[in-house]
């Protein structure tokens, strides 16, 4: 089962508290279960209280990666990245002997099927839309502290 990890921009106050009046999805990245439990198992989720309105005590709790720890996800989801670009160029393209630069198989190769090119193409794409969100969160939104990074 998969989940999602979001980039959401809340209403923030003068006092830091974030709201649900105003809120924008800035970009949303799907997340394996597994892929996402072994990021909580490196960093930490912390628990923000979002309120309904301005002045309201009335809130509910989301889980949000630590903005302290945006940068490191994205060492550690770049070096996944790599470990899967190898796992995947070795058992796409060293069956043929040589050097994969070298034998660069085409897709009507007889030991390479459409379904190992899409599953092939299905985990870079969540580990590349993953990378980007995160990314995103660090680069242009490093500073502001209602935009965060929500488990949903």
């Amino acid at each position: 089962m998969s989940q999602s990890i979001n980039l959401v921009k809340y209403e923030a106050a003068n006092d830091g508290k974030l709201y649900e009046t105003k809120t924008d999805l800035i970009e949303t990245a799907f997340v394996t279960s597994s892929l996402l439990e072994e990021l909580k198992g490196q960093f930490s989720l912390t628990e923000k209280n979002i309120f309904e309105a301005l002045g309201s005590e009335d809130h509910y709790s989301i889980d949000c990666f630590n903005d302290s720890d945006v940068e490191a996800a994205i060492r550690k989801l770049e070096d996944i990245f790599l470990s899967i670009l190898k796992s995947e160029g070795k058992n796409l393209c060293d069956e043929r002997g040589g050097t994969a630069s070298e034998n660069l198989p085409s897709k009507l190769s007889a030991h390479i099927s459409s379904q190992d090119i899409g599953d092939s193409i299905s985990r870079f794409r969540t580990l590349t839309n993953l990378i980007h969100v995160f990314k995103l969160k660090h680069n242009q939104f490093r500073t502001d502290n209602s935009v965060v990074l929500k488990v949903g």
